[in-house]
């Protein structure tokens, strides 16, 4: 359709998409996904709205096509954009995962920029064969758009809902900003408009419309022709009908073009034809004049429709298809550009199936695998790595376990762990190369998958055997520590720490920065407290040193051990300081990980503060951050429920267990600290009888090392059953375990920040009936508070303390605790308090309610007559009660009633 056409029956959505652009230039940007089946008109809308301003970028039906072909178009089209972006040209040395989300970030950033101050409008069109890394750049896009004044247009038919953008349409279309329009059919009125301008007023309107179905493409067809049928048929026809009506050279340039593509390039048809290009080009143009055709780009052209291209090569017999196919193949291999490696593979594919062209794919497609990865696109180079294995498979040819094992690095990258696993796994099977067993071996890391570990941990043993004990060590320490790993998450806490320090002295011999890094995150991943403190934040200070923003995930590790290790020893400002040291490697690499335990640790130390306000939103946000970014990790979503309960037990307050927390807990892996997790979040939802039934199972386990010693959770996560159904056995057991263990200030900084330990033991004492020690505890344990800034911890000790306190000392302790409960909004705690608070007071005051009445009114400098008169008595009357007040309280004068009673904070009458 070209512009010339009448534009009908689109008024409304003219007006819509018009006002969108016009708030999206004063400040407020939108996405907006205009749908509709195909020939409805949605580019002929986009064009006449944005005219000659805006920026195309167009998706091609082609699987060859090149990752973020639609924004290659884009980018091109803003050269500040490509500069922005040339620092990431190339990655050698780098986490390529982290650098693929930091090209996310930085694209997305440079076209907002690009847009201020007048404005800009991208327009994606046929966003239905968008490749999986566009749409990541356009969902990471969409989040920063509402802040701008870039518009962003995307076309895309939606009467087939599969494919990558149909995964990806829900999470775009609940962004803030996001407007979605869907074209219908044209109506009759709309039809008859159309048909008078273009002449054709004899045309039965009603008949047009039942014809095309309103679709403003097939309309075109039936104004132009008289034949019968409808819709898709009827503009075949036409096509027929056109095409037949040139000369035969141009029809023969034109079965070319279709098997090319959308987009025709003058040159290419050339090479293929083997015509001078001036020819080709004058035959292109009498295409175009014939409405086959449109004009794109110089020295190039683009079929008026899809449904046009697709016409034209069905009817290609199936031997002239495969001979063109070979011949674009042949003509493509010659050109230097890397981009066009899966367009080669795609041709060869299609052409006929020979061993020979089935090598050639396979060769393009790997070369199209390295030029995706390069791009950051790894799910498009696991796909064009998938594409080189089945051509290699077909063929009947060698050398499938390096593939394999390549194919399966590109899928953990992409995130898609499972599928990367089976493919490392089938690797190793293949081959009897003890190098190709360990790397497949070392493929798929830091996944705590339950259905992964088992094989994970095979897959391992296998590739130790393969290379003998007196192997390289670094090779060896590498294997040793993901070994470690492994057990580690299976809950084998000795196995694991006897093999990570294994693999750290192996590494610590071998010189290898990678095996180092790799034995120290085993080592420190399972009780790490167990090392001297020196030893960690040396370990912290090593991983900081080799990670930097080429590795940030080791970065962000060594940041985190030394955070723990000031959360230990109680030295705030360490903590602070690394926290904006993880800050700025988020801000830096933009890696969705390293941002993800950013807001973890944030939101726990401002719990841990006493600001639950923030600690719930920052909570919200890594929740939010994992469902888009880590899905397929199921740890990272566990995270936020294991925070909400956490919160709840620290408020007191059941209301913030979340919604589907049981079919959370009931589906989560069965480690040590889900199955001590799950009666624990019963009990806090008030559900005690199964809280009770699920402590009772998990019971047997406590004396194994390698559940209680899993993760440093467990323990303080057991004492509120212990407490709660009075297990002294057990309880005088865990004492043992935490006696003589130097105090520590705090834990557990990635999930929840924990109180110190002086207080766990303190709780234990107190359930085993060792009052002194219980006392002694609770003091130390609110100093170490205080002093670390943990004010809702200071509110819980003191509760505690105050009910094994004499009355006098209860009465204060409880006060404070009510007074800070209330300020910080501990809605349990202060409830507990207020409680313990009366018991107090009613302990330790003597008096009846007219005495307490007479002392409130002598602490305001009433005299007796005064008394007398404001509660209606003799003063003889008021003159007894102030002697029993005296004598009950054992004070000598009215001063000190007066002080007594503005200590008990009794009310002024």
């Amino acid at each position: 359709m070209t512009r010339s056409e009448p534009f009908v029956g689109r008024a409304g959505a003219t007006a819509d998409l018009r006002a969108w652009l016009a708030e999206a230039a004063a400040g407020a940007g939108a996405l907006v996904l205009v749908g509709g089946p195909a020939g409805i008109g949605k580019t002929r809308l986009v064009e006449t709205v944005t005219g000659r301003e805006a920026v195309w970028g167009r998706c091609v039906d082609d699987p060859g096509a090149p990752p973020l072909w639609p924004w290659r178009r884009v980018l091109q089209a803003l050269p500040e954009v490509s500069r922005a972006l040339a620092e990431l040209d190339g990655h050698d040395g780098a986490d390529l995962v982290a650098a693929r989300f930091r090209f996310v970030a930085l694209a997305a950033d440079a076209l907002v920029a690009a847009a201020e101050p007048a404005g800009l409008v991208v327009v994606l069109e046929d966003l239905h064969w968008a490749d999986e890394a566009s749409l990541r750049l356009l969902r990471h896009l969409s989040g920063e758009l509402r802040r701008s004044r870039l518009a962003v247009l995307a076309t895309y038919r939606d009467t087939d809902a599969a494919g990558p953008l149909f995964e990806a349409l829900p999470d775009l279309l609940g962004r803030p900003g996001t407007e979605s329009l869907r074209l219908d059919p044209l109506s009759e009125p709309d039809v008859r408009a159309y048909l008078a301008e273009v002449g054709r007023t004899g045309v039965d309107a009603g008949d047009a419309l039942r014809r095309s179905g309103g679709n403003p493409l097939y309309l075109k067809a039936v104004a132009r022709s008289s034949a019968t049928g409808g819709g898709e048929a009827e503009l075949r026809h036409l096509v027929r009908t056109t095409v037949s009506g040139l000369d035969p050279g141009t029809r023969a340039l034109l079965a070319i073009a279709s098997v090319l593509g959308e987009e025709v390039d003058a040159h290419i048809v050339a090479e293929v034809a083997g015509q001078p290009v001036a020819d080709v080009a004058a035959a292109l143009d009498r295409a175009v004049r014939a409405g086959v055709l449109l004009p794109a780009d110089a020295g190039s052209r683009r079929f008026a429709h899809a449904v046009v291209r697709d016409g034209i090569y069905a009817d290609l017999d199936q031997g002239v298809r495969e001979e063109l196919h070979a011949r674009t193949a042949a003509a493509l291999e010659q050109r230097p550009d890397p981009a066009l490696a899966g367009v080669v593979a795609g041709h060869w594919l299609r052409a006929a199936v020979t061993p020979d062209a089935l090598d050639r794919a396979a060769g393009w497609a790997e070369a199209a695998a390295r030029d995706a990865t390069r791009s950051l696109a790894f799910t498009e180079a696991a796909r064009f790595l998938a594409l080189a294995l089945d051509c290699r498979r077909r063929a009947g040819r060698d050398g499938l376990p390096a593939l394999l094992v390549e194919l399966a690095t590109a899928e953990y990258r992409a995130g898609r762990f499972a599928r990367g696993f089976e493919h490392a796994r089938e690797a190793a099977a293949l081959t009897s190369d003890p190098a190709q067993v360990v790397a497949a071996a070392l493929v798929v890391r830091d996944t705590s998958a339950p259905d992964l570990l088992p094989g994970m941990a095979e897959l391992t043993a296998s590739a130790l055997a393969a290379i003998g004990p007196d192997a390289d060590p670094a090779v060896r320490a590498k294997l040793l520590a993901q070994a470690a790993s492994v057990a580690a998450d299976s809950g084998k806490t000795g196995e694991a720490v006897k093999t990570a320090e294994e693999a750290l002295a192996l590494a610590e011999l071998s010189g290898d920065d990678e095996a180092r890094i790799d034995a120290v995150r085993a080592r420190l991943k399972i009780r790490p407290a167990e090392l001297d403190l020196a030893e960690r934040l040396r370990l912290g200070a090593l991983a900081v040193s080799l990670g930097g923003t080429g590795r940030p995930l080791v970065a962000l590790w060594g940041h985190k051990w030394r955070v723990d290790a000031a959360f230990e020893v109680g030295t705030i400002p360490v903590v602070d300081a690394e926290l904006g040291e993880i800050s700025a490697l988020a801000a830096t690499t933009r890696l969705p990980l390293v941002r993800w335990h950013e807001l973890r640790l944030r939101a726990s130390v401002a719990a841990y503060r006493g600001a639950f306000g923030d600690a719930r939103e920052l909570n919200r946000l890594a929740g939010e951050l994992a469902a888009a970014e880590l899905a397929e990790d199921r740890s990272a979503l566990g995270m936020s429920f294991a925070f909400a309960l956490q919160l709840a037990l620290l408020l007191g307050d059941p209301g913030e267990l979340p919604e589907g927390s049981e079919e959370l807990l009931a589906i989560a892996p069965p480690l040590p600290i889900t199955i001590v997790s799950r009666p624990l979040a019963a009990l806090v939802a008030g559900r005690r009888d199964e809280a009770r039934a699920g402590y009772d199972a998990l019971r047997p386990r406590l004396r194994d090392p390698d559940f209680i010693g899993h993760s440093p959770g467990i323990g303080p996560n057991l004492v509120p059953l212990l407490e709660e159904f009075g297990d002294l056995e057990t309880a005088a057991w865990l004492a043992g375990q935490l006696a003589g263990g130097r105090p520590v200030g705090s834990g557990g900084a990635g999930t929840f920040c924990g109180d110190c330990s002086p207080s766990w033991s303190a709780r234990l004492a107190a359930l085993l009936g060792r009052h002194d020690d219980a006392v002694r505890l609770f003091e130390e344990a609110i100093a170490w508070d205080a002093r670390l800034g943990a004010r809702p911890y200071v509110v819980h000790n003191r509760v505690r303390l105050a009910a094994l306190e004499e009355p006098r000392r209860a009465e204060t302790l409880a006060r404070q605790a009510a007074d800070e409960a209330r300020r910080l909004g501990m809605p349990g705690w202060l409830r507990d308090a207020t409680a313990l608070l009366e018991r107090a007071r009613t302990a330790a005051d003597p008096l009846t309610g007219r005495e307490r009445e007479v002392a409130a009114l002598v602490a305001d400098a009433l005299s007796n007559r005064q008394i007398a008169h404001r509660l209606v008595l003799s003063e003889r009357t008021v003159e007894s009660h102030v002697r029993s007040v005296l004598a009950k309280l054992g004070l000598a004068n009215r001063t000190e009633v007066a002080a007594w009673v503005h200590r008990r904070g009794l009310p002024p009458r």
